[in-house]
């Protein structure tokens, strides 16, 4: 097999075990491929390591945690290459790999035990009170809309599939794939979704009512959010990416997209031991007399 590799270097200093998995795959007679981007890296000067574009690859590794599979993911989804996370991270819930188990999940990979499956993305586009798009992307995880940087609540009206729903009063609104659940949709008290149901959610942030729930819709279904009146510019987010500034009647219009994310699923633990441990593992919650 031909696996391309993706690093995040802040969590893999000079390379370390990015190297040590070249030569795991190497070991097993797969080519090693890295973008062109990391020409001039010490990691491209490891010896058979093969410089070339991702669409030559079976599959992706993506080294590092879940802001690192994200951004894999915004770069590379139009390759349709399948991708599977190797967590170099704390807590990695869109990782599939832990590091010590890199070698036994290459000869699983290697073996077929493995299957792919496909995540729905949201299409997000920004437009103008006129109708002029302004932005245009998608996002894996979660489409945020935050009030400014001063303490004043932002008014957002929300339409699902073009009826009027309500008007969110509050530090704003997220908008999330099932995939997205377990990210910021959970900390602000939405639904935990299993990742490969076809569903969005929208869930507000710290609302100025005493209505406070998550609208989970079909995945057929197109969320709509047009910008009231505020006293400080709110900003759009997409998966985290650099912030986008709002204006007032700006309209964010968001769908199913087209393409989704293919992940291979070695399946060392299901969905649900993984939300156990790893909300566990965040905070300081025991259990067992374990601490």
């Amino acid at each position: 097999m031909r696996f391309g590799i993706v690093v995040n270097e802040d969590k893999d200093p000079g390379y370390a075990f990015a190297k040590h998995a070249v030569e795991v795959l190497k070991s097993r007679d797969c080519e090693v491929v890295l973008d062109p981007s990391y020409k001039d890296t010490d990691l491209a000067k490891e010896e058979g390591v093969i410089i070339d574009e991702f669409s030559s690859c079976d599959m992706l590794f993506s080294m590092g945690g879940d802001g690192t599979f994200l951004r894999t993911v915004h770069r590379f989804v139009n390759e349709s290459i399948p991708i599977i996370g190797v967590n170099l991270g704390s807590i990695g819930f869109l990782t599939e790999i832990q590091k010590e188990d890199f070698e036994d999940a290459v000869d699983r990979l290697l073996d077929g035990k493995y299957t792919l499956e496909a995540r729905s993305q949201l299409d997000v586009t920004l437009c103008s009170e006129d109708g002029t798009v302004k932005e245009h992307g998608l996002c894996l995880n979660d489409a945020v809309i935050a009030r400014g940087v001063n303490m004043h609540v932002v008014n957002l009206d929300l339409l699902i599939d073009h009826d009027y729903v309500e008007r969110l009063s509050g530090d704003g609104v997220i908008l999330s794939t099932a995939m997205g659940s377990t990210a910021y949709c959970l900390a602000a008290g939405g639904p935990i979704v299993k990742p490969e149901l076809d569903v969005f959610m929208v869930t507000p942030i710290c609302p100025h009512t005493l209505h406070n729930r998550s609208y989970v819709v079909s995945g057929d279904s197109v969320i709509e959010i047009t910008i009231g009146r505020f006293s400080d510019a709110p900003i759009l987010s997409l998966d985290g990416r650099p912030n986008i500034m709002l204006e007032y009647h700006d309209r964010i219009v968001l769908k199913k997209a087209v393409t989704p994310v293919v992940v291979a699923k070695i399946g060392y633990k299901n969905f649900y031991q993984t939300v156990r441990q790893k909300i566990r593992a965040r905070g300081s919650f025991y259990e067992d007399g374990e601490k």
